[in-house]
C-alpha cells in the first residue's frame, strides 16, 4: 500500500531537531573562530570556554536522530520535534526583544543581564514543563485507580461466576483463580497462585476427572501448542470434598495484555444439561423396551404382562410390581402377574382388597400415587411380610368394566414421582386393558364362527346338488359333502387330504389353472371359473366353480371353501338352443331371400303373360288368381320374416322409447288404405310425444290387430273403433337398472328380477263382426305354434302376443258391450309406459 506524500513528510519530522542542533552549533564554532583570530586567544582556552554550548548543540543533533530511529509513530515524533523548536524559537524571541530594548535604551550590551535573562526564561520553560510534568503524573495516578478499580470490579464478578476460571501466565503459572474454580477442584486460591497448572493437573486434579489420562494430555497437548481454542467435556466424579459434575471445558490464548502469551480457562457446569440427557436417554429406552415387549410375536399374553411388571419396576425404582384382577363384589384382589423377589407369592394367589393400596384406587377410579404413605392410611402388606410405603397404580378397564389393577410398590420413601412416570404407567395400564378387550371379543368371534361354521357344514351335509368342501390353505381336502360325492365321485376317505389339482384335466394342470385360483382367490378373496372338470372314473364333467378365501378375525389365511356345480346339461341345452337358433336363422334367410324372390319372380311372370300374351278372358281369371294367391303369400312371408327375426333375435332383444300416436296412424292410414270399404274411427290417442316400450315392431302389431277385425268381420260394413286409456300393468324389471325385462330374460339367472306395477296405457281396438265365444276368446290369443295348422289362422294373432310380452305388455280379448246389438269383440293392447314418459306423467300429477 503506498503511503501518502503528508504521512511520508512526518516519518522525518526528527530532522528539523538535529538541524536545530547544527545551527545552534555554529555559534560556539564561530566564537571559537574569533577568539583565535582576532583575540589571539589559545585553542584551548577557547574551546574550554565553549565546550558546555559544543556538547548541548551535538546533544541536540544526536536527541534528534536517536528520536527519529525510536520507531515511534510519526505523529509523537512530530509532536516532539514542535514542542523542541517552538521553545527555541520562543527562547530565541525573548532574547532578541531583551537585546533591542538594550540598544534602544542603552545603546550597548550588559551580558550580566542577558545572562539573568536566560536563567529567567529558564525558569519560566522549567514551571511549564514542570506544571506539564505534574498533570501528566495526575493522569497516570488517576488512570491506574481506575485500572484497579475495574480490576477489583471485574474481579468480583469473576468471583461470583459459576464459571470455573483459570488465568494462566506464559510460563503456565497460575495468575488468578476465581471462587467457582476453587470449589469444583477443590482447591485453596491463595496455594496455588504462581504454581505450574500442570503439576496441578498432576497432583490435583487430574485423579479427580473421569478418564484422567485423556484429560492430562489435551490440556498438556493445548498448552505446548497455546496457538487454538480447545473445547471438550469432562465428568468429574464425586468425592469427599466435592459433588459429581459435567464440565464442559473452554480456553483460548491471551494475545495482548499484561499476560501475553498466556491462557484463560473455563470450566461451565453442565451436569443438569446432562443429567437431562440422561433421563431422556433413560426414557427412551423404556418406551423401546415396551415396544419391544407388546410388538414381540413370540410372546404370549401373560408373558408380556410379566415384562410390562419389570419395567414398571425398574422404571419406579419399585421392590413389588403386580397386574391384578379385582372383584369388588367379593372383596378379592385376583393376582395374576407378580414380580417381587423377596415376597412368597404368586399368580394365582388370592388377596383381600382391603390389604391392598388398590382399594383406594378402586374408589377414585383413577391413577393413585404417593411417594410416603399418608398418616390416614394404614400399611397395606399385599399378602407379604410388611408393609409399604411407596405405591403408584393405575385402574385397567376392559371396555367400561373395572377389570383390575397394576400397581408398583416400594417399602421406603421415594422421591416425587414426574408426570411422565405417571403417564408411562398409565399407558402399561390402557395397553393390557385394550389386549384384554381384544382377546375377550376375539374368542367371542372365534365362538361365533365355530357357530357358524357348524351350522354351515350341517346345512353343506345335506346339499346334493352341490360339491360343497373345504380346503386347507396348501389347497388340499378337508372337509367333503354329500354334493361333492354324488357330482364328482370320490368317497370321502378316498379324497381328504389330496390336492384340487387331482379334479382338473392334465392340461390345466400343466398350465397350472389350480394354482392360479387359488392365488386369485387369497389375493381378491374370491375366484371363478367354468371349464371342464374330471370325475374319479376319467369322464369330464362342465362345471361352475366358486373358490372363497377363508380367514379367522385376524385376517391370517385358514384354508378356501371350494363350490362347484355340474352345469353339464345346463351348458348341453343351451348348445341345442344355439343349435335351433342357428336352424331358425337358416330357415329366416331360406323364407326372406329364396321363397320371397321366387314369389316374386312368379308375380313377375304372371303379371307379364297378362299384359302381353294372354289374351283369353278365363286365362286372363286364371292369372289373376295366381297373382293374389302370390300377393297373399308375400304377406304371410312378411310376417312370418317379422316373426322369425324377433324370434332369432331374442338372447340379445333390445326394445327402446317408441312414440305409439305415430305408429297408430301410420297403420290406421294403411288399414283405410287396404280396406277402403270398412270404417276406421280413432279417439282419444295420446300426444305424440308419449312413449311406450316397444321396438320397430310395433306397428306390426296393430297391423295384425286392425287387419283381422276387417278380415273375419262380415257386417255389410266393417266397423273398427280405436281409442286409449291410462292405466298400469305388472311388469318383470331388472332390480338393479329398472329395466323392463320380457318374458324370456325375466328367467335369467345372471339378472335380479323383481315384479312391480308400473304405469302403461292400454290401446283398445273393437269391431261391429260376429265376436269370439267366450271359451275361445282365452285360447285365440294363447295359441301356440303346433296350434297354427293353417298359416291364415291365428298366426298374426301368435306374433301379437309373442311381441307384447316381448315388451312387458299383454294382449286380451272381449266382447264390444259398448254396441247396442253387443255384437263384435275388443282386442286390449297393454303397453308399458317408457321411462321419459313414466317421468312426464309423475310431473304433471
Amino acid at each position: 500500500m503506498n503511503e501518502s506524500p503528508g504521512s511520508s513528510s512526518r516519518g522525518l519530522a526528527w530532522v528539523p531537531i538535529s538541524l536545530l542542533g547544527l545551527l545552534l552549533l555554529s555559534v560556539p564554532l564561530y566564537d571559537m573562530w574569533e577568539d583565535t583570530t582576532a583575540l589571539s586567544w589559545a585553542v584551548t582556552t577557547t574551546a574550554i570556554e565553549n565546550a558546555p554550548l559544543i556538547c548541548l548543540s551535538l546533544g541536540l543533533v544526536y536527541g534528534g536522530v536517536r528520536l527519529g530511529r525510536a520507531g515511534w509513530e510519526p505523529e509523537y515524533v512530530w509532536m516532539g520535534t514542535k514542542w523542541n523548536v517552538g521553545v527555541a524559537a520562543g527562547i530565541a524571541l525573548l532574547y532578541g526583544l531583551v537585546i533591542g530594548l538594550q540598544l534602544w535604551a542603552m545603546g550597548s550590551l550588559k551580558p550580566w543581564i542577558l545572562a539573568l535573562d536566560g536563567v529567567l526564561f529558564g525558569s519560566i520553560a522549567a514551571f511549564g514543563a514542570g506544571v506539564y510534568s505534574a498533570r501528566r503524573r495526575r493522569t497516570e495516578v488517576d488512570l491506574e485507580r481506575s485500572r484497579e478499580e475495574y480490576r477489583t470490579l471485574t474481579n468480583d464478578v469473576l468471583d461470583t461466576s459459576e464459571v470455573a476460571t483459570f488465568v494462566l501466565d506464559a510460563d503456565c503459572r497460575v495468575v488468578w483463580i476465581n471462587e467457582a474454580t476453587a470449589e469444583y477442584f477443590g482447591l485453596d486460591r491463595t496455594a496455588i497462585v504462581g504454581r505450574d497448572k500442570r503439576e496441578l493437573i498432576d497432583e490435583r486434579i487430574a485423579d479427580r476427572i473421569e478418564r484422567p489420562e485423556r484429560f492430562r494430555d489435551r490440556l498438556f497437548e493445548a498448552y505446548e501448542r497455546n496457538d487454538e481454542t480447545v473445547e471438550f467435556e469432562c465428568h468429574m466424579t464425586p468425592g469427599p470434598d466435592r459433588e459429581e459434575r459435567w464440565l464442559k471445558h473452554w480456553s483460548k490464548p491471551i494475545e495482548s495484555g499484561r499476560y501475553e502469551g498466556g491462557r484463560i480457562e473455563h470450566y461451565t457446569d453442565i451436569t443438569a444439561t446432562k443429567r437431562r440427557e440422561q433421563e431422556l436417554d433413560a426414557r427412551e429406552r423404556t418406551l423401546r423396551e415396551m415396544y419391544e415387549v407388546i410388538s414381540d410375536p413370540e410372546r404370549d399374553f401373560d408373558a408380556k404382562v410379566e415384562a410390562l411388571v419389570d419395567i414398571g419396576r425398574d422404571l419406579f425404582d419399585a421392590e413389588y410390581g403386580s397386574f391384578a384382577r379385582i372383584d369388588t363384589d367379593s372383596g378379592e384382589y385376583r393376582i395374576e402377574a407378580v414380580r417381587c423377589e423377596d415376597a412368597d407369592i404368586g399368580a394365582g394367589d388370592v388377596v383381600p382388597l382391603a390389604q391392598t393400596h388398590c382399594q383406594r384406587l378402586v374408589e377414585a377410579g383413577r391413577t393413585v400415587q404417593f411417594e410416603a404413605r399418608p398418616f390416614d392410611v394404614p400399611e397395606r402388606d399385599y399378602g407379604t411380610d410388611a408393609g409399604f410405603e411407596t405405591y403408584v397404580g393405575t385402574p385397567v378397564y376392559v371396555g367400561e368394566t373395572l377389570y383390575g389393577s397394576l400397581c408398583f410398590l416400594d417399602r421406603e420413601e421415594a422421591e416425587p414421582f414426574d408426570d411422565w412416570q405417571l403417564t408411562m404407567v398409565e399407558l402399561m395400564g390402557n395397553w393390557i386393558g385394550y389386549e384384554l378387550d381384544r382377546k375377550t371379543l376375539l374368542e367371542e368371534r372365534r365362538r361365533r364362527l365355530r357357530e357358524e361354521e357348524s351350522k354351515f357344514e350341517e346345512v353343506v351335509e345335506d346339499v346334493d346338488n352341490y360339491a360343497i368342501f373345504a380346503l386347507d390353505a396348501e389347497g388340499q381336502v378337508v372337509s367333503w359333502n354329500e354334493g361333492a360325492a354324488q357330482i364328482k365321485g370320490y368317497a370321502e376317505d378316498e379324497i381328504l387330504g389330496e390336492h384340487i389339482s387331482i379334479f382338473y384335466p392334465e392340461e390345466d394342470v400343466a398350465d397350472g389353472l389350480p394354482g392360479e385360483l387359488l392365488a386369485e382367490a387369497r389375493e381378491t378373496g374370491r375366484a371363478h371359473h367354468e371349464g371342464w372338470r374330471v370325475r374319479e372314473d376319467g369322464t369330464r364333467f362342465w362345471a361352475d366353480v366358486t373358490i372363497a378365501a377363508r380367514r379367522d378375525a385376524d385376517g391370517d389365511l385358514q384354508g378356501y371353501t371350494k363350490i362347484v356345480e355340474d352345469m353339464t346339461d345346463r351348458r348341453e341345452r343351451e348348445r341345442a338352443l344355439e343349435h335351433e337358433r342357428e336352424r331358425l336363422e337358416f330357415m329366416n334367410r331360406i323364407i326372406r331371400h329364396n321363397i320371397l324372390n321366387g314369389l316374386n319372380l312368379v308375380d313377375a311372370r304372371a303379371g307379364l303373360l297378362a299384359d302381353e300374351y294372354v289374351t283369353d278372358d278365363a286365362a286372363i281369371d286364371h292369372l289373376r288368381t295366381i297373382r293374389e294367391r302370390v300377393d297373399d303369400l308375400g304377406a304371410v312371408i312378411d310376417t312370418m320374416r317379422t316373426f322369425m327375426d324377433a324370434v332369432v333375435n331374442q338372447s340379445d332383444h333390445e326394445t327402446h322409447p317408441v312414440s305409439l300416436r305415430d305408429a297408430l296412424d301410420e297403420k290406421l292410414a294403411l288399414a283405410r288404405d287396404t280396406h277402403p270399404d270398412a270404417v276406421f274411427t280413432a279417439h282419444d290417442l295420446p300426444d305424440p310425444e308419449t312413449t311406450v316400450v316397444g321396438d320397430d315392431l310395433v306397428g306390426e302389431v296393430f297391423e295384425n290387430v286392425l287387419s283381422n277385425a276387417v278380415v273375419h268381420n262380415d257386417a255389410e260394413t266393417p266397423e273398427v273403433d280405436v281409442w286409449t286409456t291410462r292405466t298400469t300393468c305388472s311388469a318383470q324389471v331388472d332390480a338393479e337398472t329398472g329395466e323392463v325385462l320380457p318374458d324370456f330374460d325375466a328367467g335369467r339367472a345372471d339378472v335380479d328380477v323383481t315384479e312391480t306395477e308400473r304405469p302403461a296405457i292400454a290401446v283398445h281396438i273393437a269391431d261391429n263382426g260376429p265376436g269370439i265365444p267366450d271359451d275361445e276368446k282365452e285360447s285365440v290369443v294363447r295359441k301356440g305354434v303346433s296350434e297354427l295348422n293353417d298359416p291364415g289362422n291365428g298366426f298374426g294373432l301368435y306374433l301379437v302376443k309373442e311381441m307384447m310380452h316381448a315388451y312387458g305388455g299383454s294382449v286380451g280379448v272381449r266382447d264390444n258391450d259398448a254396441r247396442d246389438d253387443a255384437r263384435g269383440a275388443v282386442f286390449d293392447l297393454v303397453f308399458p309406459l317408457a321411462e321419459e314418459a313414466v317421468a312426464d306423467a309423475r310431473s304433471t300429477e
